[in-house]
């Protein structure tokens, strides 16, 4: 016992000596652990079955992360788990409160607007800090678009974790701020963060950048970009990855393709094969599938506000 105890402390001390006997260098060693530990943790949210305490466990999660992030705010693997984070809470949790909310204009409808925002808003600043960590994209903002793209040509599959959710946090704060031209200028750079993404890992978070990609194609009017035949390209290959397990991909598909093209048969085919869907069957990513199953139900009540043949 004595002799465990004389490591722990030669230990210690070597940590301590190593970092000059300086408080906020032992610090930055302890949060950056922390972190470790954090990201570590995540699949245990995702694989939870339990909405309501993933969903608490979640926002407990993101204030600690901040506390590391003040102690450190160069350490990418805080950064990307702020990024997934805030953007995951917001697409899972508040998307879902929004769209119950939908067709009310009332002040629950306007705080989960405005929460939705606030946190993509988050997840995207935090994004950005991180995409200026990675190699050659220093003040990628003030980049041309073909500097940009060059930057992003150089970047190898290590980096598709931190381009994935830094193009998905992104993209979302995009979707929240439609009305804002300087915002929407840089949704050539969302693109090409996820089509690179595409080339190197095409089936990275089940699917997830084929659905984002659909999303993209889908939630436009044709003058802005939107692309039917893209959209539902994508979704089919996002659908495919998982061989149907991931049920947001069909959720997705519903809400954004159906929706644009009007087929209101294809819209409650797919939420009704979600509903149905076994949400056990992907089991790392049981808490999305729970939540599609919610906005499936959702998205069916609130046809009427998307199709108008519905209100016949």
């Amino acid at each position: 016992m004595k002799a465990k105890y004389t490591r722990q402390v030669t230990i210690f001390l070597i940590l301590f000596l190593s970092f000059g006997l300086s408080h906020c260098g032992f610090k930055k060693v302890a949060t950056k652990t922390s972190a470790e530990i954090f990201y570590d943790a995540a699949p245990t949210i995702d694989s939870e079955d339990d909405v309501e305490l993933a969903e608490q466990a979640s926002l407990g999660f993101l204030k600690m992360l901040e506390g590391f992030y003040l102690q450190n705010p160069k350490d990418k693997l805080t950064l990307v788990s702020l990024t997934r984070s805030y953007a995951g809470y917001a697409y899972g949790f508040t998307e879902n409160e929004l769209l119950a909310a939908k067709g009310s204009n009332g002040p629950e409808y306007k705080k989960a607007l405005a929460r939705a925002n606030r946190f993509y808003g988050r997840a995207k600043r935090y994004g950005l800090e991180l995409l200026n960590l990675l190699p050659g994209m220093n003040d990628a903002e003030n980049s041309t678009l073909d500097e940009f793209q060059g930057a992003l040509n150089n970047l190898g599959a290590s980096e598709v974790e931190n381009l994935f959710w830094i193009g998905f946090a992104w993209g979302n704060y995009l979707n929240f701020n439609k009305d804002s031209v300087e915002a929407i200028a840089t949704l050539p750079r969302v693109e090409a963060i996820m089509k690179r993404v595409i080339e190197l890992d095409s089936s990275y978070y089940y699917g997830g950048p084929y659905l984002f990609m659909g999303a993209i194609y889908g939630s436009r009017p044709k003058l802005l970009g939107g692309n039917p035949p893209l959209a539902k390209e994508n979704f089919e290959k996002a659908i495919a990855v998982t061989d149907g397990k991931n049920l947001m991909a069909k959720v997705t598909e519903a809400q954004f393709y159906a929706v644009q093209t009007q087929d209101l048969t294809l819209y409650k085919n797919l939420l009704n094969q979600v509903l149905s869907g076994d949400a056990a069957a992907l089991p790392q990513i049981r808490l999305m599938n729970e939540l599609a199953k919610i906005r499936a139900k959702i998205l069916l009540d609130k046809k009427t506000l998307f199709f108008t043949q519905a209100k016949k």
